[in-house]
């Protein structure tokens, strides 16, 4: 296996980070930003009483990071693609990479996609188009946006042509998994020899409008079945809120917001970060996704038997269950959330679950689908080099499903971490663990 390989030279090391998620001022850009933010459990999701992620979205903050792009080109790209600039830029910044020297210039250049909002409203914008009216000039623009915005590929392709790579570009879609899928194909990358670094970026813009009608129409949903004599409870079942902050193992957590954000993460091998003197912030040992047996293509199961699988395989060989010292969850405010995890943990770690750190940090940005993955790798990369364990945003008096330690209030935990596991789910319970340790 890829994460066995014998030469500790191709070690994949996390070496950098940027983030254009929101924060104070409607940004947060810069690792010491992210870590002021996540090891506080500080929340920067409220706005005039709207409880969604939003992040400021300003071609000055890309033009002050890539001074030699063009406005006239910025103008063509969509919210997402000005957000995945952005993090790349901080995180080669941070990893001590300059592509304008061609750093890059060999790098894998990936991206992780999911929610499509972009993608539509591009769609919308050539629909509501009247071609009697249209002028040239116009339809050429919304061709050239279609090209560059309406595609899966958008976030990977600026970002390619940026640093004028010529290695490896694609873009992973995989749900609320799919950085953190994306992060293991890079790390296999790495071990087999194909690149030294890789660039790993997810990304998702989602539109507030969109989210707010439907936060409406559950609301409906739940008036019509209690004319019926139902009790539903629509906020939990969709696990959305817009109204009430979202709170990950706390007994009173209403559901999930929703955020908008890019994350990029470098991964590089170690014979590649040594050479040039970069300082590592953690290792990434193995990555694995499985799925629970289910024929459901919606259902959860609360077993979690394919995250239970998922975190056995990537232990394999590499360290044992008692060698965890925390896990980053998956939650995302949906109670249900809180049994499944509660059954993951004791059925990997037995009666030990009852006393380990299992915390999550999403309330602080709300719940970004691409990013996902990338945001749980960055936060557990931190607390490993920091020896330190993260509270999880929101919570304050957890809930009595949670059968393991959520870490409440605002405080991190000074903790040696020398290993730690990060979960990630997306719908259909597949499922993606990343198993994580010291550099």
């Amino acid at each position: 296996m890829a994460d066995q390989q014998q030469d500790p030279g191709r070690d994949t090391l996390i070496t950098g980070m940027g983030f254009a998620l929101p924060g104070p001022g409607g940004l947060c850009a810069t690792s010491a930003e992210f870590l002021d933010i996540v090891s506080t459990g500080a929340c920067h999701v409220e706005n005039d009483g709207v409880f969604f992620g939003q992040v400021r979205t300003d071609i000055a903050d890309v033009k002050e990071r890539y001074p030699e792009l063009p406005v006239k080109a910025l103008k063509l790209y969509s919210p997402v693609q000005l957000l995945g600039l952005i993090s790349m830029a901080e995180a080669c910044g941070d990893a001590g990479l300059d592509w304008r020297s061609g750093a890059l210039s060999r790098a894998a250049i990936l991206a992780a996609r999911d929610g499509g909002d972009c993608w539509s409203a591009q769609y919308a914008d050539i629909l509501r188009t009247d071609r009697a009216t249209a002028t040239k000039d116009e339809i050429n623009e919304l061709g050239t946006r279609l090209a560059l915005t309406g595609i899966p590929m958008d976030v990977a392709n600026v970002q390619v042509s940026v640093v004028a790579g010529t290695g490896p570009n694609f873009t992973v879609s995989n749900g609320c998994t799919s950085s953190a899928v994306l992060l293991g194909m890079a790390h296999r990358m790495i071990a087999s020899g194909e690149v030294d670094v890789a660039v790993v970026t997810g990304a998702d813009v989602f539109g507030l409008d969109f989210l707010r009608h439907y936060a409406d129409l559950l609301d409906r949903y739940a008036e019509l079945s209690a004319e019926e004599g139902v009790t539903v409870d629509a906020m939990e079942d969709a696990a959305l809120a817009m109204g009430a902050l979202m709170r990950p193992y706390d007994k009173n957590s209403p559901g999930s917001n929703m955020g908008s954000g890019s994350i990029t993460i470098v991964v590089e091998s170690r014979a590649h970060a040594e050479r040039r003197g970069a300082t590592p912030y953690a290792r990434m040992l193995a990555q694995r996704t499985r799925r629970s047996p289910q024929h459901s293509a919606f259902a959860i199961d609360r077993s979690g038997t394919g995250m239970v699988q998922a975190a056995r395989d990537a232990m394999a060989g590499l360290v044992e269950p008692d060698q965890i010292d925390y896990v980053n969850g998956g939650a995302e405010g949906d109670r249900v959330f809180h049994e499944t995890e509660s059954n993951i943990v004791h059925s990997l770690f037995g009666e030990r679950a009852a006393r380990l750190p299992v915390t999550v940090q999403e309330a602080c940005f709300g719940h970004n689908g691409g990013p996902l993955g990338n945001l749980g790798v960055a936060a557990t990369s931190l607390m490993i080099q920091r020896d330190a364990v993260f509270p999880t945003a929101g919570c304050v008096d957890p809930d009595d499903a949670c059968l393991f330690d959520p870490v409440p209030g605002g405080i991190a935990r000074p903790l040696r971490v020398d290993h730690a596991l990060s979960f990630n789910y997306t719908v259909g319970m597949v499922s993606s663990a990343i198993l994580l340790g010291k550099a």
